[in-house]
């Protein structure tokens, strides 16, 4: 299923990249795109959209306490 969720927080399109790679590491994401200038996180997942939110916001905060899912 996909999923877009509001992301904040991030200094530029690299740190963007880093973060999509990191999140599609995680267990249960398939794919993970962030699109910088419009901060949207798309996210493809097997997971529910509230643990899928609790994973991904975790693995935002590890990256940089300033990212923010919303």
């Amino acid at each position: 299923m996909k999923y877009k969720f509001t992301i904040t927080g991030l200094d530029c399109p690299n740190c963007a990249a880093k973060l999509a790679a990191n999140m599609e590491k995680l267990e249960g994401v398939e794919s993970a795109k962030i699109n910088f200038l419009a901060e949207k996180l798309t996210v493809e997942s097997s997971l529910p959209e509230d643990a899928l939110r609790a994973t991904l916001s975790s693995a935002a905060k590890a990256f940089d306490s300033a990212v923010k899912l919303k």
